[in-house]
């Protein structure tokens, strides 16, 4: 395909494909907000047409994984053909390190297209650690 193309304009041509390609995956992303207060993190997590059903959000290791599927296909039983078909299944996830959560205490909330997650921070326990007597 890149001879059709003339010289000076195939790397224009794959720029172009990759910055395409790069929007798409960053379009695929779920868009979020991350605000730290004192006592806990909260985020903002955009998830439009996803059911709460098909959400699961996972905290492991100070690692805190939201994944989503999204899901069109209908059932076809009517006379009609599409035309044009852009929505289909797809599945989305974004992964963060967050450290001194309390992963008990973690709630979640899913309202209008968009998962609010409340982290909440552990207390720093100043008493940890040992005193060593020099001798």
């Amino acid at each position: 395909m890149t001879d059709r193309i003339p010289k000076n304009l195939q790397g224009a041509s794959e720029e172009l494909s990759g910055r395409t390609m790069n929007h798409f995956w960053q379009d695929r992303q779920i868009a979020t907000d991350i605000k730290e207060y004192p006592d806990r993190y909260e985020i903002l997590a955009d998830l439009p047409g996803v059911t709460k059903e098909n959400i699961l959000v996972h905290y492991d290791a100070e690692q805190l994984t939201i994944s989503a599927t999204q899901n069109f296909t209908e059932n076809d039983t009517d006379d009609g053909h599409y035309l044009r078909r852009e929505r289909a299944t797809a599945s989305f996830q974004r992964s963060f390190a967050i450290k001194n959560i309390v992963a008990e205490e973690i709630t979640a909330k899913y309202e209008n297209g968009v998962l609010l997650l409340r982290l909440p921070k552990r207390t720093p326990n100043l008493t940890t650690g040992k005193i060593i007597t020099v001798q």
